[in-house]
């Protein structure tokens, strides 16, 4: 079967042909985003009536909406933009504002990544990096909020196994350049306990969320009432909770329990005391202690990966450790100058280079409103306006017509049309492929292959 134009269709087919040619072009019907404003929002939902399917005219309307501070209109049509179209990266952005907004910060920390991982902007994926960061952290918060409002339902519930999460180990000494110490030990001993494959570790600032709701004492962390407490709020079958403490002749000792929070009481405990240049070799033991007490056999492999030191500088641990203290008060600035400070220190502390980078974001987030932010993008970024045909490109529209006006002829029809002889068989053609150069139904490229049989 061979498809078979209508005479009186060349006219049109030529013509739209060139305009289909005409918006495959970069840039068509393009405008800024800062052109699109609430009062185009009647003409927009007019649109998007004619398109409900095209994700331009969702992003545009989704914009218009958020601007006029229509934030739950906005989420709804920017939902369904980046659903139609996952390459649409002013609806993902405006999606991740949006969420902000509205305080969903799991829906805006998706649209962030989303937006990153598209072609685009370099200056507009600095700012989604900064504002994933942030939102993580937001996240985070709320969490923590939420699980307080729900701690008696949580407290009736069983953790979940394997799960252990690590407090700040408290200082009770004298000297407050130690003190930070306490935070730069529970990231060690984090990261060293998720080198096992049984268990599940939470990252440190999820723990020190729940303590910051919780507005504790030191004091009172070191109860292993709050251990429990804090095992509840965060499902954790176990949490380790600490001290350390400076002593006369540059002795450091750390003590450490584990509770376990489905029977309330301390699985077990574990101290020791060494000088304060020996640190590393005491967190290493304190570590594998805590993986006996938990009844966890290490595999050689695991226990070569746990013996690794990320430092072997003290001064550059104390300045990571000032980092981490700061980062957990809010103040950004001040924890990424300590994070480069020890990576300066030690250029191979991999853990302060990172740890600079995501206090930079922080700090450059918390300093920018999700307004300002979106001024930024309405100022450089652009959005395509919707294709005609109610979301069909011209030329797919063409094909469509095409292949509703076909006419079925045998190989010897088409003989006849071509003044040729042949005795091939009979075959079947697909328009859309044989316009497109694909095997079946597929983007078009503006070529379109035309048969015209002789007239009856």
């Amino acid at each position: 079967m061979t498809a078979v134009m209508q005479p009186g269709r060349l006219l049109r087919l030529a013509l739209v042909v060139m305009c289909g040619a005409c918006a495959t072009g970069g840039g068509g019907g393009a405008a800024r985003v800062g052109d699109v404003t609430p009062s185009a929002i009647p003409s927009l939902e007019a649109q998007k009536t004619q398109h409900p399917h095209d994700a331009n005219t969702l992003a545009r309307l989704g914009v218009a909406y958020f601007k006029a501070g229509r934030y739950q209109d906005a989420r709804s049509v920017l939902d369904s933009a980046v659903a139609y179209d996952s390459s649409n990266g002013i609806a993902a952005i405006y999606l991740g504002m949006t969420a902000e907004q509205l305080g969903d910060f799991a829906t805006a920390r998706a649209a962030y990544t989303r937006y990153i991982a598209l072609p685009g902007n370099d200056q507009l994926k600095a700012t989604a990096r900064q504002r994933l960061a942030l939102v993580g952290r937001r996240e985070l918060e709320y969490q923590a909020r939420q699980a307080l409002t729900h701690e008696a339902s949580l407290a009736q519930m069983p953790p979940e196994s394997n799960t252990v999460a690590v407090m700040p180990f408290i200082y009770t000494g004298t000297d407050s350049a130690i003190q930070p110490l306490g935070r730069g030990l529970a990231q060690l001993l984090v990261t060293d306990l998720a080198k096992s494959r049984r268990i599940r570790v939470l990252e440190r600032e999820r723990m020190q969320a729940i303590l910051d709701e919780l507005k504790l004492s030191d004091s009172a962390q070191t109860d292993p009432t709050t251990a429990l407490r804090s095992g509840h709020l965060l499902q954790a079958a176990d949490v380790v909770q600490g001290s350390l403490t400076s002593l006369p002749g540059s002795r450091l000792r750390v003590d450490a329990a584990v509770v376990n929070v489905a029977s309330a009481g301390v699985k077990a405990s574990a101290g020791d005391l060494e000088k304060l240049d020996q640190i590393f070799d005491l967190e290493k033991t304190l570590a594998f202690r805590v993986f006996n007490n938990l009844g966890i056999q290490l595999s050689p492999a695991e226990q070569e990966a746990i013996n690794q030191r990320p430092t072997e500088n003290l001064q550059a641990f104390l300045a990571y450790s000032r980092g981490l203290q700061a980062q957990d008060r809010g103040d950004f600035s001040a924890a990424q100058a300590d994070f480069n400070q020890a990576a300066v220190l030690d250029p191979g502390f991999q853990a302060a280079g990172q740890s600079a980078a995501s206090a930079g974001q922080l700090s450059a987030a918390s300093q920018q409103t999700v307004g300002q932010v979106a001024t930024v993008v309405s100022s450089v970024a652009t959005i395509q306006a919707p294709p005609p045909g109610g979301g069909v490109t011209a030329q797919q529209q063409v094909l469509n017509d095409g292949t509703n006006t076909v006419n079925n002829t045998t190989g010897s029809e088409t003989a006849a049309t071509t003044g040729t002889t042949t005795n091939a068989p009979t075959t079947v053609k697909n328009v859309t492929a044989e316009a497109t150069g694909t095997e079946g139904p597929g983007p078009t490229t503006g070529t379109v292959v035309i048969i015209i049989r002789r007239p009856p």
